[in-house]
């Protein structure tokens, strides 16, 4: 099986031998929908279920492909959003973030934790 990603669909593509042209015969089974493929019963009825493992298999790497982009993603984009963060906490009062505040202290904390266990500490120079 070969998967074939365009920008809104993925397209499951078999290849079968041919004898007459004496080479394989390329043919798409089916798609999966970009932003949340699932095998779906069509697809899955096209399918033996060695391919059915296969696009199963493919989909596990590919949702543990996005996770991770997601996670770079956020990593990269949370100093300017803990920086809007300070300046929005900046002009609240204590009774509007309150009930924010634990969740707040708890995410800090484990950050804290996950950069420390990725080594890297506290910084010695304070601004």
């Amino acid at each position: 099986m070969q998967f074939r990603e365009r920008r809104r669909v993925i397209q499951v593509i078999r290849t079968l031998y041919d004898p007459a042209i004496k080479r394989g015969r390329s043919e798409v089974v089916g798609s999966l929908d970009q932003a949340n493929p699932m095998l779906d019963d069509a697809l899955r009825a096209a399918c033996s279920p060695d391919e059915i493992a296969e696009i199963t298999e493919f989909l596990q790497r590919l949702r543990e492909r996005q996770s991770r982009q997601a996670g770079a993603e956020a990593v990269q984009g949370l100093p300017a959003q803990m920086r809007l963060a300070e300046s929005w906490l900046r002009q609240q009062n204590e009774h509007e973030i309150g009930p924010l505040a634990a969740e707040i202290w708890t995410a800090w904390s484990d950050l804290s934790k996950a950069l420390h266990k990725t080594g890297i500490g506290k910084s010695k120079h304070r601004d």
